[in-house]
């Protein structure tokens, strides 16, 4: 029996039948300009009905409502209806009111005033969840939206249920199926942004924690929600599709990213690096207040000796010789104070780092994030991550048919996602291959990220910066026996033994092996066809020579 008066509850919902009033929406008098897109508050918003308050322009049809359900469900109805009973005369003003321009009314009329036109449907159906106990929303901002309605219009459960109902909806949208570098898999609409990127764009939805404590645990899913999306900074930088949606995100996205302390990383190196990919494609949208919140998130006294002995400070020398306006001006830090972050993360341990800890606290904020040892997460692990390169067959013939006696051919090896970034770097792969080489030469390249390389700054293609970087990774080349794959070589790089220079694009240099790929015969000049790749085949297959670039955790 109780689920038969439940069943009959939900029915009456828009239904006229036994309806008692009419909620009736109406355009609020005198609404700021700038309120009709920016949401107030809900403590901002009039709760009064009286005439004077409401417009006369109607926002969509009224509502058939039942005075019981209206009186249990909220107490801003409860004492509305209350104040007909107490003043006829207000009741009837508001009829009056309603009239104007809306169907003349055959129920008694509870009018609700609302910012805008677009919160109608909201307001609706947050009444609705007091007849159906279900949101009747399908997105994040939905929600938001019917939440902010049922603040407003105080029905009762309404805005706990909208909590539920976002952290499942997060919860379930925010997976990325991480493996190999470049290959995390974001679901998300190709016509709607993920879920946690959805809610943290709706910033005007949002209620103040301060006020609404009862919000704080969606605040804390979302934001597990946000970095459960995007991974840690590798997985960003090395796909494609995340790294698109990085560069699409506002400041606010971004400063809710890096300012968590569960967003992992293979150095603080990267986090710098995802900031200036952001930066270079955003500055424009920013403010010098925004890019300073921004920057006090990287916690510069973790980076890399390179970084902190070539990028930091041509990043702090743009700054202080460049416009504020000019892009590579965007890092606000002085020659100085770069200068002391460098000495006091390369101090040893002891007196020395106690003297700089000393010194900074009279003249720095050290409080800030910039001085921050809490260390990210560690994002590899195990057996590390792993890219493929390739080199096609096809670039393999040109460069071969192109051998003459004297002459060295490079050969580029691609990766699917671009060349993988590391430790705050990209990295490149070639082969060269000479006329009667007996074996190909394998290089492994460390370049200056181009998302350095802005006009007029040191680390552009003009510059002279350079770094000796080191790194854990392991760079092979596959050897096909039959159908079975092997490692032909192996080459291994280790952080303690730092070897790769890395300077701007446009100077690029590496280390590698001459011998790395022992060939079946002597490679010809300009050989033709199956002539050319006789020496290759057992390394060509499906046509196509490939390698694995692995990254690996430190030891």
């Amino acid at each position: 029996m109780p689920g038969l008066y439940r069943l009959a509850i939900v029915e009456l919902f828009e239904n006229g039948d036994d309806a008692g009033c009419d909620v009736v929406f109406c355009l609020e008098k005198d609404v700021p300009e700038e309120r009709k897109w920016k949401r107030p508050r809900v403590s901002e918003r009039s709760k009064d009905d009286s005439a004077a308050t409401v417009g006369g322009d109607c926002l969509g049809l009224p509502l058939p409502a039942h005075l019981l359900i209206l009186r249990l469900a909220s107490p801003r109805f409860r004492a509305q209806i209350a104040r007909w009973n107490v003043n006829t005369s207000d009741r009837a003003a508001q009829e009056a009111a309603a009239s104007s321009s809306c169907s003349a009314p055959c129920r008694p009329q509870l009018r609700v005033p609302l910012g805008s036109e677009a919160e109608a449907p909201f307001a609706r159906a947050a009444i609705g969840y007091a007849y159906t106990g279900r949101v009747a929303a399908d997105s994040v901002r939905e929600v938001l939206e019917v939440r902010w309605q049922a603040s407003y219009l105080e029905i009762n459960g309404c805005m706990a249920a909208c909590d539920e109902l976002l952290v499942g909806m997060l919860a379930a949208g925010s997976s990325s199926d991480v493996g190999l570098v470049g290959q995390a898999v974001a679901a998300a609409p190709v016509d709607r942004p993920a879920r946690p990127v959805e809610f943290m764009l709706c910033g005007a939805l949002l209620p103040d924690p301060a006020a609404d404590p009862s919000f704080g645990p969606v605040l804390v899913a979302a934001k597990e929600a946000l970095v459960r999306h995007f991974g840690d900074t590798l997985v960003v930088l090395n796909t494609p599709s995340l790294r698109q949606q990085l560069l699409q995100l506002p400041a606010i996205v971004v400063e809710a990213l890096l300012g968590s302390d569960s967003f992992g990383t293979d150095s603080e190196d990267t986090v710098l690096l995802l900031l200036a990919t952001w930066m270079k494609a955003n500055h424009s949208q920013t403010d010098a207040a925004t890019r300073e919140r921004l920057c006090r998130l990287v916690r510069l006294v973790q980076l890399g000796r390179p970084y902190l002995t070539a990028v930091l400070p041509a990043l702090a020398a743009d700054h202080e010789t460049r416009e504020g306006s000019s892009h590579c001006a965007w890092f606000p830090i002085s020659v100085t104070e770069a200068s002391f972050i460098a000495a006091l993360a390369t101090a040893s341990a002891g007196m020395e780092k106690q003297q700089f800890l000393s010194h900074g606290r009279r003249v720095y904020d050290m409080q800030s994030a910039w001085y921050s040892t809490a260390r990210r997460p560690q994002c590899l692990s195990g057996a590390g991550r792993g890219c493929e390169w390739a080199v096609s067959q096809q670039e393999l013939l040109q460069k071969l048919g192109e051998l003459k006696p004297g002459i060295t051919k490079r050969l580029h090896g691609s990766f699917p996602n671009g060349s993988p970034c590391a430790r705050g770097f990209e990295f490149k792969t070639f082969l060269e291959v000479a006329y009667a080489a007996a074996a190909a030469r394998l290089d492994l390249w460390c370049c200056m990220p181009a998302a350095y390389d802005m006009p007029g700054s040191r680390l552009g293609s003009g510059g002279k910066a350079a770094a000796v970087v080191g790194l854990d990774l392991c760079l092979t080349v596959h050897h096909w026996s039959g159908s079975v794959r092997q490692d032909a070589f192996k080459g291994e790089f280790e952080a303690a033994v730092p070897e790769l220079l890395a300077r701007p694009s446009g100077h690029l240099s590496g280390v590698g092996w001459a011998s790395a790929l022992p060939l079946g015969q002597p490679q010809p000049a300009a050989g033709v066809g199956g002539e050319a790749l006789v020496g290759w085949a057992a390394y060509v297959r499906e046509g196509r020579l490939t390698g694995t670039l692995t990254l690996l955790p430190p030891p």
